[in-house]
């Protein structure tokens, strides 16, 4: 017997039903602690030093270098914080200290889907390293533990960073390393009613207070030689990546993401 097309369509249209069912819909209210781990650094050659340390807790690992770390994560930091410290430390330099980042979390209280939530912060010390001895590109993976409802599994969102080290000059701004998000966005295994997947969005977060805005963009973080600065992440629940959201008035001041605190070269 010969079947009708839309016999095949309706075939069609609960298979598609059913793949979607496979995600668990995102509730409407969400409570959990977040935890960071650096990994998955790349080398910039043969002779590069990498160093990792994700669990602060009870100080850290050996080689790591203090100097001008966040007073809130020395000598040790919260549950959840992380450390990443790449090159060996120019001998030519008045700041001879290699370059790393901080993470430190942020456990986040009746998130919305759509609305932006704090993250945790970002540190970078930017130093003077010896060429080829540093990394081109991190990875920091976010771990979402949930309390509310206590019966979602955690969750794991990655985002890879690209370490631009700018060749140093007596220009200070183009002398300016980067941390650059090559994502700002990773999927996650929850849908919204329709099926449509939901995916946690990373930005920095706005400060008018920054010293030069134009050092600053939605994916990028910039900190002079020799100086340390830190970003604010803002993460928020989308499942449309990539399309600001209309903020509400007492967060007008997300709408403007885009720009970073800086602090001033230590002299």
């Amino acid at each position: 017997m010969k079947l009708p097309f839309g016999f095949f369509a309706l075939l069609l249209i609960f298979a598609i039903l059913d793949t979607q069912s496979n995600g668990q819909t995102l509730p409407g209210s969400l409570s959990f602690s977040v935890s960071g781990a650096f990994g998955n650094g790349v080398n910039e050659s043969s002779n590069s030093l990498l160093y990792a340390d994700n669990n602060l807790t009870n100080g850290y690992n050996s080689g790591m270098d203090l100097q001008d770390a966040p007073a809130s994560l020395n000598p040790t930091g919260p549950t959840g914080s992380a450390a990443f410290q790449w090159g060996q430390a120019s001998t030519y330099s008045d700041y001879s200290h290699s370059s790393a980042l901080w993470f430190s979390p942020i456990a986040a209280n009746n998130v919305v889907a759509g609305q932006y939530f704090n993250i945790g912060s970002l540190f970078y010390r930017n130093g003077t390293i010896k060429s080829n001895t540093g990394a081109s590109a991190v990875d920091l993976t976010l771990n979402l533990s949930f309390s509310s409802p206590s019966s979602i599994a955690p969750v794991s969102a990655v985002y890879t960073s690209d370490l631009i080290n700018s060749t140093n000059s007596n220009d200070p701004v183009a002398s300016a390393d980067i941390v650059s998000l090559r994502n700002l966005a990773a999927p996650l295994d929850f849908t919204d009613a329709a099926g449509n997947r939901y995916y946690l969005e990373l930005t920095f977060q706005v400060d008018q207070d920054t010293m030069d805005g134009t050092l600053s963009t939605q994916e990028e973080f910039r900190v002079f030689e020799g100086g340390q600065g830190r970003a604010d992440l803002l993460g928020r629940f989308t499942t449309t990546p990539g399309v600001m959201a209309v903020p509400e008035p007492s967060a007008a001041l997300l709408g403007l993401v885009g720009s970073l605190l800086f602090f001033r070269r230590k002299r």
